[in-house]
């Protein structure tokens, strides 16, 4: 019994892992809040409560790589350290980073970036990071904005992106 339990936790876990995902999305809202023109983007209250846990399991994740066996240690600190780096950049997000925008502006304001008012003509990238699975903004001024499909406003966000980024392309061409 225990040898079939071994060979299906992977399988659960996934399954339990992707369920988690596909409810953290499920539970996003197309639009974000709105402030008369001003659009803000911001993460929902089940993905604050999943960042905010992150910061405990990822301690715990730590504690069980310090119980490793010898000859494990590599892996078990590459895990712990995913983990590590996760129960920061989560939380960070999550909490610290303000982002909102209107059709003339861009509103960003974080800890490490400051706060920041530059106009979408300063935008000179619209891409994608398979690593992270999350879309992301280059403006000159502020740098790299990730854009996650967890945000409350993610949706309206890539249709406004579609119009500004040809109406960009359209005044750079004239």
């Amino acid at each position: 019994m225990e040898e079939i339990f071994d060979k299906i936790r992977p399988i659960l876990s996934g399954l339990a892992g992707g369920l988690l995902v596909l409810a953290l999305v499920a539970f996003t809202k197309h639009e974000g809040k709105h402030d008369g023109n001003i659009r803000h983007l911001d993460y929902g209250k089940p993905f604050k409560i999943f960042a905010f846990l992150m910061i405990p399991f990822a301690a715990f994740v730590v504690y069980l790589v310090s119980q490793s066996y010898k000859g494990q240690e590599i892996p078990a600190c590459l895990v712990a350290a995913i983990f590590v780096a996760g129960a920061i950049f989560l939380p960070y997000q999550a909490f610290f980073v303000k982002f909102s925008y209107d059709d003339e502006f861009v509103y960003y304001k974080s800890p490490l970036k400051g706060t920041k008012k530059v106009p979408w003509s300063n935008l000179l990238e619209v891409g994608y990071s398979k690593l992270l699975q999350s879309d992301f903004i280059v403006i000159d001024g502020i740098g790299k904005i990730w854009c996650s499909n967890m945000l409350n406003g993610y949706g309206e966000l890539c249709e406004f992106l579609e119009n500004k980024v040809e109406e960009l392309n359209s005044d750079t061409h004239q």
